[in-house]
């Protein structure tokens, strides 16, 4: 089946020459023809900001704090060299934290990153003693030490184009400085690639590195233009408050006068006028002929441009306002801790992207050292870590180690973990870890299936959410599944207390088992009294000889039961946990503690005018 000329749509592959004749096109309004103005919006080829544009712009402080707090944030924490095993089994390369300060190493990898995220590119020079010329490979089986580190940027050195780099700049054998005295080794002109850490910019597609010469791109480059605008803007607000105000002298005749050419009149004239200011601040004028106004300028919505202009900058920058300006955060509740952790997350990328390689050859070389921690000996599955940039403050310290405390408990009563490994795990390094690892050589005896595995009588099951333990939301649930568990009803433990009226006894426990799932509980049991108490109290209008046994009126003592409520007492640990609680946390837990207080205390508490 064959196709008229009029049926063919070029797809454009054939070159600028190509028409396209896909889209929506409208003859009355214009859209999609030449009179739509919005199709002649094109994208330019990027013009690279140069060497020396890129230095003035670092000299204002947005496009600074852009480079500077991610080079500085990203190795605030520094790195680790580990082998062996994952998780706790990883074990530290002894020494290297001492080669890392003697060779300055985090501050040269910082000084790099400014200077690549700069300037789109830069390299640090390894001085490495291996007998051989810096423009020669690295004789590996040869390294003696790592003697020192100098930075450089992309324009203090060049890729040398040879045929076997000719159509990639970046994978050049051998580099020329081409400006700058290097400071350890001035005479030093041509380096091979083994001898340096090479950082790039921002990624770059291959033809426009290629006219970049291999390098990546400065991070200011897709930020200037936001910048710009914006510093255009705050510039132009300042000149407005500056002339917020226009003084306006009004003179009859004005224009007449100065068509009679009498422009030195009208000088003169105002020149005393001003004087006149001088002298008694004020202005002398003739009542009949002139008159004096300030006319205000209208700056209503100046403040939302510029605030449009700053989340465009914001969102060029990638570094969150709270941090890039340093602000509050704002809205109901918020506390910046998630702008934190999605920074401290782009860090941790950019570390993955533009560290990882450079510091994994870096940490090979000082490895392979016959002077350096491990005397030439690379040891088994070892690898570069950066150490973790997100910090927990003390509050979220305290959560973390209180749930990690339950599960472990929840181990150990299963009979999964002994208590010296989780105390040896925890607390037998230099700092809390929450890393643990099995000992092989313990014994492991699973509890059988009967009542060892009850919830002891004032204890609580830290694996069940519902047993009052903390949840991973942070909120407190205590409902009657986690109560105290015991063989049999309230009363008949205690033996100290009888329900006299056995039908409301029966409708009360019957309401509690439709209730609660744990049945019997102390929970449970305290709430079969206060309905018992309701349904007596309806029916006989008082809770006379509501109750019998050793005592007619179930009784407790108040302080005891409240003060273990205090931040300073036996069920809260410290003020920090008093944050979870609120009044309903209270209540429940004011009651089942009543269940099981001492019979001589029932009274007081139960009590209809306890306060």
């Amino acid at each position: 089946m064959g196709c008229t000329v009029e049926e063919i749509v070029n797809l454009g592959h054939n070159g600028g020459a190509g028409l396209r004749m896909d889209g929506l096109v409208n003859a009355l309004t214009g859209m999609g023809t030449r009179r739509d103005k919005s199709q002649y919006t094109t994208a330019t080829p990027i013009v690279f900001l140069t060497q020396e544009e890129l230095e003035n712009l670092y000299s204002e402080w947005i496009p600074k704090r852009i480079i500077d707090i991610v080079a500085e944030q990203a190795t605030r924490k520094g790195f680790k060299v580990l082998f062996g095993g994952e998780g706790a089994e990883a074990k530290v390369v002894s020494g290297i934290e001492q080669v890392i300060e003697d060779l300055y190493i985090l501050e040269n990898l910082g000084l790099a990153c400014k200077n690549a995220r700069l300037f789109g590119g830069a390299v640090i020079l390894l001085y490495i003693d291996d007998g051989r010329g810096a423009d020669q490979p690295v004789d590996r089986k040869n390294i003696r030490s790592i003697q020192g580190m100098e930075v450089l940027d992309r324009w203090q050195i060049a890729p040398v184009i040879t045929e076997e780099n000719l159509y990639d700049y970046s994978k050049a054998t051998k580099y020329q400085i081409i400006s700058g005295d290097l400071i350890q080794n001035p005479n030093l002109t041509y380096i091979h690639k083994d001898r340096i850490l090479r950082f790039d910019g921002e990624w770059l597609p291959y033809r426009i590195r290629q006219r970049n010469y291999g390098w990546g791109m400065s991070t200011l480059q897709s930020v200037y233009d936001s910048f710009r605008f914006y510093s255009s803007g705050v510039s132009s607000a300042a000149t407005l408050l500056s002339e917020f105000d226009i003084f306006v002298h009004k003179l009859r005749g004005l224009s007449t006068m100065l068509a009679a050419g009498k422009e030195k009149d009208v000088r003169e004239r105002l020149v005393l006028n001003d004087m006149s200011k001088s002298v008694y601040r004020g202005y002398a004028i003739d009542a009949e002929k002139e008159e004096l106004d300030f006319i205000s300028r209208n700056l209503s919505g100046v403040g939302d441009i510029l605030e449009k202009l700053r989340i465009d900058i914001i969102g060029a920058s990638q570094i969150p306002h709270t941090i890039l300006f340093g602000e509050s955060p704002g809205g109901l509740g918020s506390t910046g801790r998630s702008e934190e952790r999605d920074f401290t997350k782009m860090l941790g990328d950019y570390q993955g992207a533009h560290f990882k390689r450079p510091m994994k050859q870096l940490m090979e070389l000082i490895l392979l050292s016959k002077d350096g921690p491990t005397n030439g000996t690379i040891p088994d599955s070892w690898r570069v870590k950066f150490n973790d940039l997100f910090e927990l403050n003390e509050r979220e310290k305290a959560d973390v180690r209180a749930r990690v405390a339950a599960v472990d408990g929840r181990y150990v009563q299963l009979g999964v973990l002994s208590p010296k490994e989780v105390a040896d795990a925890r607390y037998g390094g230099s700092e809390w870890s929450m890393e643990l690892t099995l000992d092989p050589s313990v014994i492991r005896e699973i509890p059988s299936k009967g009542g060892d595995m009850k919830v002891p009588p004032g204890g609580r099951d830290p694996m069940n959410e519902e047993n009052g333990t903390l949840p991973m939301d942070g909120t407190r649930e205590v409902e009657d599944s986690a109560g105290l568990f015991l063989e049999k009803d309230l009363e008949k433990v205690k033996e100290d207390a009888e329900f006299k009226d056995k039908d409301l006894h029966a409708q009360a426990i019957a309401s509690a088992k439709s209730k609660f799932k744990v049945w019997p509980s102390a929970v449970a049991g305290a709430y079969v009294t206060r309905k018992y108490k309701e349904l007596y109290n309806r029916k006989h209008g008082s809770l006379e000889k509501a109750f019998g046994g050793e005592k007619e009126q179930a009784a407790y003592f108040k302080k005891d039961a409240v003060d273990p409520m205090t931040v300073e007492g036996r069920i809260l640990g410290g003020v920090d946990e008093a944050a979870f609680i609120s009044e309903e946390d209270i209540d429940k837990a004011l009651e089942e503690w009543k269940s099981e207080a001492p019979a001589r205390f029932k009274e007081l508490l139960e009590a209809d005018n306890a306060e």
